[in-house]
């Protein structure tokens, strides 16, 4: 089971200094008896449109579908990783 916790809209500092907005959402997973949350950082494309900009249930989504696809690969949520994803416009 996944699902979205919360999300913190923010802009986080870049190893250049820079700083980028983007999103911290907090996925709940249960898998058997054990329960994680993991932290997935989530930016737009700089070609984002307003309307992906805008459509946080999309964003929610496209997060949920990331964190699957790592599951079907193998990953544990017990892993240390820092976990980021950058947010395309959908097709079509």
């Amino acid at each position: 089971m996944l699902r979205i916790e919360s999300g913190l809209a923010a802009h986080f500092i870049q190893p250049d200094g820079s700083s980028w907005p983007g999103t911290d959402w907090a996925v709940g997973l249960k898998r058997g008896d054990d329960e994680y949350r993991v932290i997935v950082r989530a930016y737009l494309s700089a070609d984002a449109t307003a309307a992906t900009r805008d459509d946080q249930q999309y964003q929610a989504q496209t997060v949920l579908g990331y964190v699957s696809d790592l599951l079907n690969q193998g990953w544990m949520p017990d892993q240390p990783d820092q976990l980021q994803i950058t947010i395309l416009n959908p097709k079509g």
